[in-house]
């Protein structure tokens, strides 16, 4: 009963991801599974009992049919768990002890699940493969022979290979009789075909499952993938986009508009109405409410249409959005991120010359005009004031009235509950029965998250943007000067003496240019953010139109600036490119004339110059592979010589110079002395502050400081070099602990120990584990829990406890720390009273997040 109590838990909680094809089973994530540990631990100590006080094992053979039962559910039990180490062993066992017994094939079965779910595709196939073979046996049972065909189609659908999951999926349809399964099959067909662009059989299969009358999860999300298998050239679109209207004004589906709208849009793209899925997308997104993954998804699709008729600016805003949700093992996801910065940074020059301009504007304006247009803006700040005023004395009355509700008795989230639907989890509380903003604890966890990512904000419009400047992006652009002057009254803001206030002249003026030479920096800074501009368009984006009309108005704004070559390199490559010869020799000529003897006029002369340049290159690169290989088989001396040569034959190769000179320094200090040593690294930090080698001499000249006086730092004694600490031992397969250690000042010990002591018998009863307290030092106590047996076990457990309110409820994250260690190296840290040092030692070495 607990089993299957569990079951029917697992069954509730776990929420599928729609937008990618589903597997046959989902079992969720390890926090999905640790809800499950107090009825799978029960289901595991009974059948334990059972085992161990009614076995009767004697002819070779165990007589009491319950005793093989009990192996069965006590692996399936650690399966749920996610333990799939004890799982393995029971299952392997289930099958080899019992011989004559039909339950064998059943273990054999879930071994093969349970190879799927370890990642360990040979082995799961070599489980199927042999389990396949076993179907003549006179005892191989139905529910296995059934059921086999939906695990070996999750064993291709785990491989993504979804060709060779079909036949199973379509065998498995033939075979099971359980309804979820059947419609879960369905569906599955249904996504499998239309990623294969079969629209006219996924829509057979979608239309097949929504007559079942399947859960409205799923009937929810196969109408809208039937809507996406809307083929343009056989289908008719008004009918499709009629039913998906019809969808978004129905009462229930009001969470579920992004996805509505998602798939309104993917008909319009499929009828080349780029502009009205554009719409589309952009409600989908703005609608989202607690899907992340469609709204990313959302995000991404507009993001890339925006982008595909260069409006950047607009693209760099539901980059933005996206990446805000965007996991990490996402598709594309490094190459999407890549966007998201090469726009973020168009975007930031764009502003920066908008943002100049529009400051010399105004600062050429007549006193007359720059005072209109600072009231002007004083009048709008003391509106905007006035309304958020009101709008906190109306929040003000309305929390109050919550209150007064409260303590007349009346339940304060009546009505307001939110019910659960597909994407979404099943409400927006903690789990108390409240509604969210009820409840302390979720709202200080929500608070926390968003100081965390955005920072304390004004409860005002725009309060994404912490810098208002960002707001001339939203606006037309400015054609009119006094516009032109007004946009940039914010900007100012920031850069205003701090006696003044936004209802005073002073506070707008002090951030505008009044010398020659503020205006020169101004300037600078136009042509900085131009050049910059110019070589993103050039080379991240390969936008050969944007990018000759930024070199043009570069060169024609700042004639003969530092960038001249390079600008008139660029618009000969580019309109060489596009094939404009008179263009592309007008700049040819230019460069000729002006500059002869550089690099770009040679390669414009010789095309195989950078060929070549190359070439020597090359040879720098394989002199350093040789001087680096001989650095770790510590043969100094031919460091010396290798690093020497370099330095005669390579002066001018500034990014493997720096490392030349490092490898030789410490060769030096090997060969020779600490002195040389010192005096090389020291030279090194002064000719290369910005190379990556940097800051690791930086540390070699502190700890030279350290152990030698050097520069007047504390000297090492007489004879005596002091060794790097290495008390610390990475160790994995020897008992470790998990410790909490809190300041006892802050924290109360025996309530804690309490409250670590539920969450152990809630979700590792199995463990049967130790709690103790020790006091550290004056300050600090250490609560102890162990013993695992080794890392992997610490670790699990590290990071369940570690994210758990209940254990950490009223602690800030200054008063503790977690962190597992083993029992070799607990004394040490315990001795030296040295918790920081560990955890940097724990950081540099083990893995445990």
């Amino acid at each position: 009963m607990s089993l299957e109590e569990g079951e029917v838990l697992q069954h509730e909680k776990i929420k599928d991801n729609y937008k990618t094809i589903l597997k046959v089973y989902n079992y969720g994530t390890k926090a999905d599974a640790k809800t499950l540990f107090p009825k799978m631990d029960r289901t595991i100590e009974k059948a334990s009992i059972a085992i161990q006080k009614h076995s009767m094992y004697f002819g070779g053979k165990e007589q009491v049919k319950w005793v093989a039962q009990s192996y069965l559910m006590m692996g399936i039990a650690h399966f749920y768990k996610q333990d799939y180490i004890p799982a393995r062993r029971v299952f392997d066992y289930v099958y080899n002890e019992y011989k004559d017994n039909p339950i064998r094939y059943e273990g054999l079965l879930w071994l093969a699940k349970t190879y799927i779910q370890m990642e360990r595709p040979a082995k799961a196939e070599a489980t199927l493969n042999l389990l396949t073979s076993k179907t003549d046996d006179d005892i191989f049972p139905t529910k296995v022979y059934n059921e086999l065909p939906l695990v070996e189609a999750d064993f291709y659908l785990s491989q993504k290979n979804y060709a060779a999951a079909y036949p199973f999926l379509e065998r498995a349809l033939e075979l099971n009789k359980n309804r979820f399964f059947t419609n879960r099959v369905l569906f599955i067909l249904g996504q499998i075909n239309q990623k294969d662009g079969d629209f006219q059989r996924a829509t057979r299969y979608y239309s097949k499952l929504i007559k079942r009358n399947p859960d409205y999860e799923l009937a929810f999300n196969a109408r809208l993938n039937l809507a996406q298998s809307y083929d343009s050239k056989t289908g008719n679109s008004k009918a499709i986009t009629k039913l998906l209207m019809k969808m978004t004004k129905e009462s229930k589906n009001k969470e579920f508009l992004d996805q509505i709208y998602y798939a309104l849009a993917d008909v319009a793209l499929k009828d080349n109405n780029d502009t009205l899925a554009v719409n589309y997308l952009r409600k989908s997104v703005a609608s989202s409410i607690n899907n992340n993954y469609q709204k990313t998804v959302s995000s991404l699709k507009v993001a890339d249409l925006y982008f595909k008729e260069t409006e950047y600016k607009f693209s760099k805003l539901y980059y933005d959005t996206a990446m805000m949700a965007l996991p990490a093992d996402f598709p594309n996801y490094f190459q999407i991120k890549e966007r998201a910065e090469i726009l973020t940074g168009i975007v930031e020059q764009h502003q920066t010359i908008k943002e100049q301009d529009s400051l010399q504007t105004l600062a050429r304006m007549s006193p007359e005009e720059r005072n209109a247009i600072i009231d002007a803006a004083i009048e709008r700040y003391k509106v905007a004031e006035e309304e958020r005023i009101k709008r906190e004395e109306e929040e003000k009355e309305a929390k109050e009235a919550e209150q007064i509700a409260l303590k007349n008795g009346m339940q304060p989230g009546m009505g307001m509950g939110r019910r659960s639907g597909p994407g979404g989890p099943p409400s927006l509380g903690a789990g108390n029965g409240k509604w969210y903003f009820y409840n302390p604890q979720a709202l200080s966890k929500g608070y926390s998250e968003f100081v965390r990512k955005w920072g304390k904000r004004r409860l005002t419009d725009n309060w994404r943007l912490s810098d208002k400047r960002q707001m001339m992006l939203e606006t037309d652009d400015l054609n009119g000067e006094t516009a032109r002057a007004d946009s940039t009254i914010s900007d100012s803001i920031s850069k205003a003496s701090s006696k003044t206030t936004p209802y005073d002249r002073e506070f707008y003026l002090n951030g505008l240019p009044k010398t020659d030479a503020d205006f020169e920096a101004s300037d600078k800074m136009i042509l900085e953010a131009y050049h910059k501009l110019g070589t993103l368009y050039k080379e991240s984006l390969h936008d050969t139109t944007g990018a000759i009309s930024v070199y043009t108005k570069l060169l024609k704004r700042f004639p003969e600036n530092k960038y001249e070559l390079e600008s008139w390199f660029a618009l000969y490559q580019l309109y060489a490119g596009k094939k404009e010869v008179s263009e592309a020799a007008k700049y040819k000529n230019l460069i000729l004339t002006k500059y002869p003897d550089s690099d770009f006029a040679k390669v414009i002369i010789d095309p195989d110059y950078f060929v070549k340049l190359a070439q020597k290159k090359g040879q720098i690169v394989k002199l350093y592979d040789r001087t680096y290989k001989a650095f770790e088989r510590e043969q100094y001396f031919r460091v010396l010589s290798f690093a020497n040569k370099a330095i005669e034959e390579y002066p001018d190769n500034k990014s493997l110079m720096p490392r030349f000179l490092y490898l030789r320094a410490i060769a030096l200090g090997k060969a020779t002395t600490a002195d040389s040593m010192y005096t090389e690294m020291k030279a090194l930090v002064a000719a290369y502050p910005q190379s990556e080698v940097t800051p690791q001499a930086k540390q070699i000249l502190k700890t030279l400081r350290a152990e030698y006086g050097f520069d007047g730092g504390v000297k090492a004694e007489k004879g005596k070099k002091a060794k790097k600490n290495v008390k610390y031992k990475v160790l994995k397969k020897i008992p470790f602990f998990v410790i909490l250690a809190v300041d006892g000042n802050k924290v109360k010990i025996n309530p804690l120990k309490v409250r670590i002591s539920d969450f152990d018998k809630k979700y590792f009863r199995l463990r049967k584990l130790r709690i103790k307290s020790l006091q550290l030092d004056n300050q600090r106590v250490l609560i102890t829990i162990g013993n695992f047996s080794n890392k992997n076990d610490a670790a699990n457990y590290y990071r369940a406890i570690k994210n758990d309110e209940y254990v950490l409820s009223g602690l800030s994250k200054d008063d503790y720390q977690i962190f597992p260690i083993s029992t070799k190296n607990y004394p040490i840290m315990y001795r030296d009273k040295d918790v920081k040092g560990y955890l940097e030692f724990m950081k540099e070495n083990y893995n445990f997040e």
